[in-house]
């Protein structure tokens, strides 16, 4: 079996002190394998996230990845995923996170094509109230996107996860992505990230946006047949009213995600926490004007999905 290989770590110990014990794989992607363990000490399921070997030469892959480790464990939110620490096993780094038992937006999009307006504003109101203390402690997250927000089974809170591309904009010796520098998702990026210029808050607020968009109508905001399109429709192309998409939206609620994803960071909302009053106001008004969305975003995962 080769060190690349899913289940080389089955039943194996890492951490300090061989505390915690691999179980099992639950997700792969480009540059390394998440698993699931169990934490003998804190008696917790904890989520390790292993970088490919491949990767053991790639500098700030690697600096990213012990600095998410060492950095984002400050991060202490009930709607931030927790990073606990990282480590090193047969020559691999691996962090550990808090373990969520749920479903990422872009699974739920699949599954329903889009959200009911009053359950998509929630989950992006708790988004909202995270990225808000990461924006306190100076955190820009930079890549925020469906896969990246996730929805947990037993009461449907909401938890941002994967930091390993946020900006930490109080940290001036530690520069990974320099001026003219781009990077993100295309399909979530804002201009000012496209271009490679300063990134802030807003930043953030954008993606969000583009978020809110996709969970009303099923739809990206900005699309295209290759990631140059994409990039180039963020940069010069209107959406499609998210009306024309969704006649349940409200236009106080086009208005806010129009705010939200303005071309230019000046015209945006300036701060998650006015996100958060201005969804505040709108979840009076949809729940007034809905007879058909009132019930909470934290009932079950199961009718959530009927």
């Amino acid at each position: 079996m080769t060190e690349e290989s899913h289940d080389d770590l089955i039943g194996q110990r890492v951490g300090k002190n061989d505390r915690i014990v691999v179980t099992r794989l639950i997700g792969s992607g480009g540059s390394g394998n998440i698993y699931m363990g169990w934490d003998e000490k804190h008696q917790r399921a904890v989520a390790l996230k292993f970088l490919h070997q491949t990767y053991a030469d790639n500098t700030v892959l690697l600096t990213r990845f012990m600095r998410e480790g060492r950095n984002f464990g400050k991060l202490r939110h009930p709607n931030v995923v927790r990073v606990y620490g990282w480590g090193q096993k047969g020559g691999r780094l691996f962090l550990i996170t808090e373990y969520v038992d749920g479903v990422n937006l872009y699974e739920l999009l699949q599954m329903r094509g889009s959200l009911p307006l009053g359950r998509a504003l929630r989950i992006c109101r708790e988004t909202a109230a995270g990225l808000a203390e990461a924006h306190r402690q100076g955190i820009v997250h930079r890549d925020l996107k469906p896969e990246n927000v996730m929805v947990r089974n037993q009461d449907n809170v909401v938890k941002v996860l994967d930091f390993g591309i946020a900006k930490d904009l109080r940290d001036d010796n530690l520069n990974l992505t320099g001026l003219g520098m781009y990077i993100g998702t295309p399909a979530y990026s804002a201009p000012e990230q496209i271009r490679g210029a300063e990134v802030d808050a807003r930043t953030d607020i954008f993606s969000l946006g583009v978020i809110l968009y996709e969970l009303l109508t099923g739809k990206v905001a900005f699309d295209g047949r290759h990631s140059t399109e994409v990039l180039r429709a963020t940069l010069k192309d209107e959406p499609r009213p998210v009306t024309d998409l969704n006649t349940t939206v409200t236009a106080p609620a086009a208005h806010l995600i129009e705010s939200m994803i303005a071309k230019d960071p000046i015209d945006r909302i300036p701060t998650m926490e006015e996100v958060m009053l201005e969804i505040d106001d709108l979840l009076g008004l949809a729940e007034a004007v809905s007879e058909t969305d009132d019930v909470s975003v934290r009932t079950s995962l199961k009718e959530l999905f009927e």
